[in-house]
């Protein structure tokens, strides 16, 4: 009977192994210099920055505001909730509609990056993680 179950498991897996071998087959690398989207964004495609804008737009009219009230309010309830410890949704419309800040790192002591880096790859392995 255990043969039996095994011919049957073989016989499901097939589909989806050929579906497998097809979709591998598609895998081919970029030639050198070659674009992976030839043709670029569709034209008209909006960024998320026009769609932030928009929806401004669409609020101030609906309260009689100008759109710069609207981000001028939307940015004071951002604060009072980070304020609050909630960070998220401030963080994520000023990430997105005015860009990731920079993160500069200085580094200062004896050590070296390349034990810095020996260090920090030793701890990854051990399992110890750094304090938050």
């Amino acid at each position: 009977m255990a043969t039996a179950k095994s011919r049957d498991d073989s016989k499901e897996k097939k589909p989806a192994d050929a579906a497998l071998a097809k979709r591998l087959a598609n895998l081919r690398p970029f030639k050198k210099g070659q674009s992976g989207n030839p043709k670029g964004r569709r034209k008209g495609q909006r960024d998320y920055r026009t769609l932030f804008w928009i929806a401004l737009e669409h609020i101030a009219s609906q309260h009689d505001m100008t759109p710069e009230q609207v981000e001028e309010a939307l940015h004071a309830a951002g604060i009072t909730k980070a304020i609050k410890g909630d960070f998220y949704f401030y963080q994520e419309i000023a990430n997105r509609v005015y860009g990731k800040p920079k993160e500069h790192m200085e580094l200062s002591g004896k050590l070296s990056i390349a034990d810095l880096i020996t260090t920090a790859h030793g701890k990854a392995k051990s399992g110890d993680r750094a304090p938050r």
